[in-house]
């Protein structure tokens, strides 16, 4: 082998130990994207439960860019029924078992949460709070990211608060009633209702009774005593003796 050939040789040795060391370098790099939350992202979460207070799902609302993504996962339950189940934010943060809604009506589980959220100046349909459908596996586990910018996170922490609500059935996005969705199955407060100090004037009226005593009758009873001292009358009984008148012998 000629001087030149082996420089050759030497040369195409040192740039594939040079490409070896490169890939090797890559190879231990990660390609996954990070997990943590936009920088500057502002974050709302909740855990929705059943009636009875068993955790279904949890929810995570990211806020960035003009638009939330909305980002809900529930592991294996018996809760939830393979197939599509309507997701909905509900215009009021409460999550009462057998309750009525805030208007009044028939009670049902979580019917406190009220109606589905309509954002101010909304009025068209789908409803600022409809979302979309939870499609669920069949051992009852799902995952759903959806993103939406019919409204921010103030809105959602309005003074009424906010509930997120997965239901029996899917919505059909519609002016439907509130049940068209069927059974309200799980829910999670994503924002309470803001505290109000409510003020209560007390007028007290003090009534004072005075007891006077009632006049008090006396029968006083008067023994007089009359002692009569007996008059004796002695009757001296008159005699009267009539003499005859006298007349001279011889008349």
């Amino acid at each position: 082998m000629n001087r030149a050939t082996s420089v050759a040789v030497a040369a195409l040795t040192a740039t594939i130990a040079s490409l070896a060391a490169c890939a090797n370098q890559q190879g231990n790099q990660s390609n996954t994207s990070p997990t943590s939350s936009t920088p500057g992202a502002e974050r709302l979460t909740t855990q929705l439960k059943t009636a009875d207070g068993s955790p279904v799902a949890n929810a995570t609302f990211e806020f960035a860019n003009g638009y939330a993504t909305v980002t809900v996962e529930a592991g294996p339950n018996q809760v939830l029924s393979p197939g599509f189940h309507g997701l909905q934010i509900h215009s009021v943060g409460r999550c009462e078992p057998t309750s009525a809604a805030p208007a009044g009506g028939s009670t049902g589980d979580f019917e406190s949460a009220g109606a589905v959220y309509q954002a101010s100046n909304h009025t068209s349909y789908p409803a600022s709070g409809d979302l979309t459908a939870l499609q669920v596996r069949s051992d009852g586990s799902a995952k759903l990211v959806t993103t939406s910018n019919a409204f921010t996170a103030s809105d959602l922490r309005n003074s009424s608060g906010t509930a997120l609500i997965i239901h029996q059935t899917a919505d059909n996005l519609g002016n439907t009633p509130t049940t068209e969705s069927g059974k309200r199955l799980a829910c999670g407060v994503i924002a309470a209702p803001s505290a109000t100090t409510t003020t209560t004037t007390s007028v007290t009226t003090s009534t004072t009774t005075t007891l006077v005593p009632p006049a008090t009758t006396s029968t006083s009873t008067s023994t007089v005593t009359v002692t009569s001292t007996p008059t004796l009358t002695t009757s001296v009984p008159t005699t009267t003796v009539t003499s005859p008148q006298y007349s001279p012998p011889g008349r």
